[in-house]
């Protein structure tokens, strides 16, 4: 078997905090984790929407130091931008061909974006389930765009590394294809799941393989949690993302040992924060139980820096009354340090990248 069957690409998952590189490999008729590296940035890019119309910003070196020690194998990839570098939004479009969708998408986006100084790169999919279950009323798609020269920005760093970048993913579809390898949509199951980043948290629902309701929310990106320890706490960065992994939360149930006193006072500089992703998620339930209840989940899966805090799988599921999963994949030998136990979350993203090359075979 060649290589490039074998091997998934090299997924690029670009956030403001980190970059995240992870490879995945078939092993008999399931994925592994081959490879994966993490890279914090020197300096964290704004959480603002308005980095969409910034001047794209380079992540050449995070590339170059996750490749150098990471061992990949190749040089396909495909990437990702964090989602406020990107625009997201739904429409209602008739049917026709993709072409005649197409159109009729960038003719309805054309005014929004004739000021800008960069063209507009977009792409969509659909969000019904299937033709017996469309609606004549509210979105049909969902769109993702993001400007050409931040998707050229990400190509030249990439050839800059010595990779080949194919693609530039969408968020909400990464997000759902994680979930679908690691078994979580199986049997026709509806997930909710949650990619909470130090600057983006986006929600979505995903069946079939795809994003079937996506949204990104405001006010309770992980970056706050970690502020907020850094403040109560007086402690760095670096020691209050060691406190969530090791001490984490006091949730119902759980019977724990460890820094009890660490960790209520970890739980209490989070619980803002925990409470409007709370809010949020049943926002979201609450609009699939009035409007689109063929989308209702049955489990929320998590992933992204957040997913990695001690026992928030616990502390969400009590919150939420639904299971609460936190996502992972076992690797394809020895344990990978970067990616062990609850910290494996954080390349869900970069996971589902990789192993778009076996849809694209």
């Amino acid at each position: 078997m060649r290589l490039s069957q074998r091997y998934g690409w090299i997924g690029v998952d670009v956030g403001t905090h980190t970059v995240k590189l992870a490879q995945t490999v078939r092993d008999g008729g399931s994925v592994r984790l081959h490879r994966a590296a993490v890279i914090q940035r020197p300096v964290s890019w704004t959480g603002d929407d308005g980095l969409a119309l910034d001047q794209p910003i380079t992540s050449y070196p995070e590339i170059r130091a996750a490749l150098d020690c990471g061992d990949f194998v190749g040089h396909d990839a495909i990437c990702a931008l964090p989602m406020n570098a990107c625009e997201l939004r739904s429409l209602n479009v008739p049917p026709g061909t993709e072409h005649e969708r197409r159109t009729i998408i960038a003719d309805e986006l054309a005014e929004d974006w004739a000021g800008r100084s960069s063209p507009m790169e977009f792409d969509f999919w659909e969000t019904e389930p299937s033709r017996a279950e469309r609606s004549a009323e509210g979105f049909n798609v969902s769109i993702m765009a993001t400007s050409r020269s931040w998707i050229s920005q990400l190509w030249r760093d990439c050839r800059r590394s010595g990779l080949d970048c194919w693609a530039v993913d969408g968020a909400p579809l990464a997000m759902s294809r994680a979930v679908g390898l690691v078994g979580g949509l199986a049997d026709g199951r509806r997930a909710l799941v949650v990619d909470w980043g130090y600057s983006n948290t986006t929600l979505c629902i995903a069946g079939d393989n795809r994003p079937l309701y996506s949204r990104r929310v405001h006010n309770c990106e992980f970056g706050r949690v970690l502020n907020a320890i850094v403040g109560v706490l007086d402690v760095t960065l670096d020691e209050a993302q060691y406190l969530i992994e090791c001490e984490g939360l006091i949730a119902a149930g759980v019977n724990r040992s460890g820094d009890l006193a660490t960790a209520q006072a970890v739980t209490t500089a989070a619980a803002d924060t925990l409470d409007e992703l709370v809010r949020q998620i049943n926002r979201t339930r609450q609009f699939t139980e009035m409007q689109r209840r063929h989308l209702e989940p049955s489990a929320v899966w998590l992933m992204g820096g957040g997913a990695a805090m001690r026992d928030v799988g616990a502390y969400l599921a009590n919150e939420l009354s639904l299971p609460v999963h936190i996502w992972s994949m076992a690797p394809e030998s020895d344990e990978i340090t970067c990616a062990a136990g609850s910290r494996c979350s954080v390349f869900g993203g970069a996971v589902a990248l990789s192993a778009l090359a076996w849809r694209a075979a």
